[in-house]
């Protein structure tokens, strides 16, 4: 494992300068995690060679990229309606909004599909996305459940 890190960190030394996050938190979600210590999770969770690291991580890195901007984007056309009275017209328009940006992400992943096809074997293939939304679920401490303190399941 300690290979495969290094091996990501030198192919992303370049990236690191403009793609480091600010300094400070995520608040109640836990510390922002880095791009080398997302792609060294990724990396973990889905066995990669280390030259499969490799080859992955600058492509991988450009995808998130990609992500990254369109959901950007959407939050600064949601924040220009800031303000505004929220009319059905203007009701429609954002709710558009939202699904365009949705199936842009949708476009993006099926697109990095065909291209992480050549450096994942067909398992690895199969976890890619499901890895990715495990990532970004929000833990909450108090176990089952969707609140803080478990609210959301059956009562017992």
């Amino acid at each position: 494992m300690k290979k495969i890190f290094a091996i990501i960190c030198a192919a992303l030394a370049v990236n690191m300068a403009s793609a480091q996050p600010p300094m400070g938190g995520r608040g109640e979600h836990g510390p922002k995690k880095t791009p080398v210590e997302r792609i060294a999770g990724l990396v973990e969770e889905l066995q990669l060679t280390p030259e499969q690291a490799e080859k992955f991580a600058p492509v991988y890195l450009a995808y998130q990229g990609e992500i990254r901007k369109i959901r950007k984007d959407l939050k600064a056309l949601m924040d220009s309606y800031n303000g505004k009275e929220i009319n059905e017209k203007l009701a429609f328009r954002m709710v558009m909004d939202q699904l365009t940006a949705d199936a842009d992400i949708i476009a993006c992943k099926k697109e990095y599909m065909r291209v992480f096809k050549n450096y994942l074997t067909p398992e690895q293939m199969s976890k890619i996305f499901m890895v990715e939304k495990k990532a970004m679920r929000p833990h909450h401490p108090g176990g089952k459940g969707r609140g803080p303190r478990g609210e959301g399941g059956p009562r017992e």
